[in-house]
């Protein structure tokens, strides 16, 4: 397939992902805040996943100059890539719906916050990480390039592994018992495997 059909597609998937966003964002707006942790190293986590997992691959799609980069997938790894990007999506709006105004970009609670546990929740703790991931491996696959690929899952990495641990102890702290409990039920990104 022509590369053009490629980064049409990545950008057509990243207008999605804004557009499914942007309704949740500006009633994250209207809640108001708590309880907030870091919002300097909180701001400048987003800013890198932001680059890492959206601007570059806008720049990727709007010209060549990681070209020298590309590393030759097959147009059948990059479509299960397309594939994989609607999948997250739908994820996405679905984690989204659920967990209505709970939803916030930095590390914080909103007046109301509780923890849900329907939907993908009542498995998963963080499935809007899960999409993430998902999300940014569909990426490096369109791509087929190691700027995009490399660039999304480092600096997503970052974030999610300096944010979770600290996002998991600030909801203990807030509901403690209650919480402990549900991260029994659950696991982190993936559901938790039971054993018999």
């Amino acid at each position: 397939m022509d590369e053009l059909f490629f980064r049409i597609a990545l950008g057509v998937l990243l207008v999605a992902y804004t557009m499914i966003r942007l309704p949740h964002a500006r009633t994250y707006k209207g809640v108001k805040k708590i309880k907030t942790e870091g919002q300097k190293r909180e701001r400048l986590l987003v800013g890198l996943a932001t680059v890492g997992t959206f601007i570059l691959p806008l720049v990727w799609v709007f010209t060549g100059w990681f070209a020298a980069l590309d590393i030759g997938l097959g147009d059948e790894i990059r479509i299960f890539g397309i594939l994989l990007a609607v999948l997250s999506l739908v994820f996405f709006h679905w984690v989204h719906k659920i967990l209505g105004q709970n939803w916030s970009p930095v590390l914080e609670i909103g007046e109301g916050h509780t923890i849900i546990t329907q939907g993908p929740y009542k498995l998963i703790r963080h499935p809007m990480y899960t999409q993430v991931w998902l999300w940014v491996i569909a990426q490096f696959l369109i791509a087929s390039n190691w700027v995009i690929g490399l660039t999304g899952v480092i600096a997503w990495s970052i974030l999610y592994f300096v944010r979770a641990p600290r996002e998991e102890a600030m909801l203990i702290d807030e509901f403690g018992d209650q919480y402990r409990d549900y991260i029994k039920q659950t696991g982190r990104v993936l559901p938790k495997i039971r054993r018999r």
